[in-house]
């Protein structure tokens, strides 16, 4: 029978487990994201914004004047805002009138509808007439020509839909009257700030 020389063999396997979990240790933490380089910039794939100070010495301000018009710009101007004031009530109650003959439960008479159409008719003539009367100070003659033609269009337009309800049609000459109407103002709208847009230039 053969004599073991080593009568405790056991002995050498705890040291050989802790060797081979140290070097599993190792290896598995090696394998990590980051372990490697460690001394490396580990901020190196991030994005850095810089803001720099603003130096308050060299901020610039700049200051606008206010536009001065010449008195009789600026009086003029103000009359154009009136009449456009003027028309577009107009407007609102050309629509009002309209919309009452045109509803489904009519609650107006043709005569109060006419009459009323026929009052406001002549009104925008009126008015009319006085855009047509003013005179414009020098460099604004041309838009206030403008003006003019599209106050007499509106005063027009106004006559025209008192005509298409007389008519007897079904209402579409009276409708187109009030497509025009409107169109006017917007005409004259458009006038009147190319006027304050031409003032303000020329100053």
């Amino acid at each position: 029978m053969a004599v073991n020389p080593d009568p405790r063999p056991g002995r050498w396997l705890l040291p050989l487990v802790i060797l081979g979990m140290v070097v599993f240790t190792y290896v598995f933490v090696q394998a990590l994201p980051g372990a490697e380089g460690e001394g490396d910039d580990l901020s190196s794939g991030a994005t850095t914004t810089t803001t720099e100070a603003t130096d308050e010495s060299s901020t610039t301000t700049t200051t606008t004047e206010p536009v001065v018009l010449d008195p009789s710009v600026r009086t003029y101007l103000d009359l154009v805002n009136s009449q456009e004031t003027a028309l577009t009530g107009y407007q609102t109650e050309m629509a009002s009138i309209n919309g009452q003959w045109d509803a489904e439960e009519r609650t107006v008479t043709y005569p109060e509808t006419e009459a009323a159409l026929a009052d406001l008719a002549g009104r925008v003539r009126t008015w009319a007439q006085d855009v047509a009367s003013v005179v414009a100070p020098l460099g604004l003659e041309g838009v206030h020509t403008v003006l003019s033609a599209a106050a007499a269009e509106a005063a027009n337009a106004a006559d025209a839909v008192v005509a298409g309800l007389q008519s007897s049609d079904t209402g579409e000459a009276r409708r187109a009257a009030l497509d025009s109407f409107d169109e006017a103002v917007r005409a004259f709208t458009a006038a009147a700030d190319e006027a304050e847009f031409q003032a303000t230039l020329s100053s």
